[in-house]
């Protein structure tokens, strides 16, 4: 592929959004007249071209922009990776430490943030009506209301808006007072993006040889697998407010700053040609909608599916363009069998073929970015429970695909039954959507909040024929970073029949 059909391939990868970043990035690069006449990426590309910025010799700006602006799936097609990038940016840097503070600010500012800071800014009201952060920071920036070295206007603002973001600007202060300081958002790491921190585990193989172990051995091998990296620098003042809630320091966090957080799917499978119905399903499918609703998610529901049903909805997900959202979530709550889910009509679907589905190279949008996999599923053959509690016949997951950026939430470990309460829905999804609730507006990552979940599902319990009956949801992964949900800007409104 030679540069012109390089940069073509990349603009037609970038969206409206990219291009307004990419211009604001290149202030000072590209004179502001001809910026303002711009109307697509390939302009930009064009341009720096034309000024020497972009050759076959030279081209290290290319990368340092789709670095900044979040786009990491495209560097693979310039031969270099996020990690790469991130240690070459320590040495060398196209883009202004204030421009790239500026934008770093535009990209963890809120609606909420927004309006507060326009109505606290004395700016014509032609710049208070359907304008973004960096609408406004253009204007501040070309009437010299604010400069590389008079910050004086944002200090005042965010002293009011956010504490955190006026760090922000306060540790690019002291960067140009010593230049050779790494920026926040330019993280050291000496792995690549093939080496991935956690390795894939089946949480059934480490400590969890009975399920009849006691609740503290289950937490005590949960916190063994999911090894966090060391603390790092995050990219962004948003990573740094969500965990900050959590009392934590800095650490690395899948970005989250796309209007629409991805797609949701939900296969909510009640009625089977050859199995007993799944009665109170119908609740699990119903929190699940509201709850990822509520989370930012475009949600799809689909009930009663057959299995050639089920592989057609995973395939017209597969193909469209995850590129403007920042993850993908997938429910299966359905009977089955070993490594494999059923459907309505008793079929088989493998487990490991819906979530290849989804890897970088068979959907490339969703390349880095994190899926996520929730199977409400028993995992043993035992004969059904009590009266009220029913058992669901799906058989672990023994492997995961060797893909990075992968949660399989299973709702219980191998070998094991995995309770649905006919009329408040199952232990495991309930106390999911539950902690869900509870736990995202505190800022904790998803693998906490699973925690919770573990906890919460492992001291309930049924009792049939005079024995106790337990459940233990069993967590594998392959996340490379923590995943922390944006706090939604509204309360989740619950209700009474969606609580168990």
């Amino acid at each position: 592929m030679d540069l012109n059909q390089l940069l073509y391939y990349i603009d037609n990868n970038l969206g409206q959004e990219d291009f307004e970043s990419l211009k604001f990035l290149c202030v000072g690069i590209i004179p502001n007249k001809k910026l303002e006449k711009m109307r697509s990426s390939l302009d930009i590309f064009e341009e720096l071209q034309k000024s020497g910025e972009i050759s076959e010799e030279d081209m290290f700006i290319l990368p340092e922009l789709l670095y900044l602006i979040g786009q990491h799936s495209l560097l693979k097609k310039l031969n270099t990776n996020k990690s790469a990038m991130n240690n070459a940016l320590i040495e060398e840097r196209y883009i202004s430490m204030y421009r790239r503070m500026l934008f770093e600010l535009s990209e963890s500012i809120t609606k909420e943030d927004l309006r507060s800071i326009i109505f606290l800014l004395d700016i014509p009201s032609k710049f208070k009506e359907n304008k973004n952060f960096l609408d406004i920071l253009c204007y501040l920036d070309k009437t010299e209301v604010i400069s590389e070295d008079n910050l004086e206007v944002l200090e005042k603002v965010f002293r009011n808006v956010s504490q955190e973001l006026l760090k922000r600007i306060n540790q690019y202060k002291e960067s140009r007072e010593s230049p050779n300081r790494i920026l926040p958002s330019a993280p050291t790491e000496n792995t690549s993006l093939s080496e991935t921190p956690f390795s894939i585990q089946d949480v059934s193989s480490i400590h969890m040889e009975s399920q009849n172990d006691d609740l503290d051995s289950t937490i005590e091998h949960f916190e063994e697998v999911q090894e966090f990296p060391s603390e790092k620098d995050v990219e962004t003042e948003n990573d740094i407010a969500a965990l900050s809630l959590q009392g934590q320091t800095k650490s690395e966090v899948y970005p989250m700053n796309q209007k629409c957080r991805g797609y949701c799917v939900i296969i909510n499978n009640s009625d089977f040609l050859k199995s007993d119905p799944r009665i109170g399903t119908e609740k699990d499918a119903e929190y699940l909608n509201r709850v990822f609703s509520w989370l930012g998610f475009e949600v799809e529901v689909h009930n009663n599916q057959k299995a050639q049903d089920i592989v057609k909805i995973m395939n017209n997900v597969q193909i469209k363009d995850h590129t403007h959202r920042d993850c993908f979530v997938c429910c299966i709550l359905t009977h089955g069998q070993s490594q494999a889910i059923l459907g309505t009509d008793n079929e088989v679907v493998k487990i490991n073929v819906i979530v290849s589905k989804f890897s970088p190279q068979n959907c490339k949008t969703l390349a880095e970015k994190p899926k996520l996999f929730f199977i409400q599923a028993c995992q043993g053959k035992n004969t059904q429970g009590a009266h009220l509690i029913e058992e669901d016949a799906v058989s672990s997951i023994k492997t995961i695909p060797n893909d990075a950026d992968v949660l399989i939430g299973m709702s219980t470990v191998d070998g094991c039954f995995s309770y649905r309460h006919i009329e408040t829905g199952t232990w495991y999804i309930q106390a999911l959507c539950s902690n869900l609730i509870k736990m995202v507006p505190k800022g904790e990552d998803i693998l906490s909040i699973l925690t919770k979940v573990n906890k919460d599902v492992s001291e309930k319990q049924h009792s049939k024929s005079g024995t106790i009956l337990k459940q233990m949801p069993q967590p594998a992964y392959t996340l490379r970073m923590k995943l922390v949900f944006p706090i939604p800007t509204s309360d989740f409104k619950e209700y009474s029949s969606a609580a168990e």
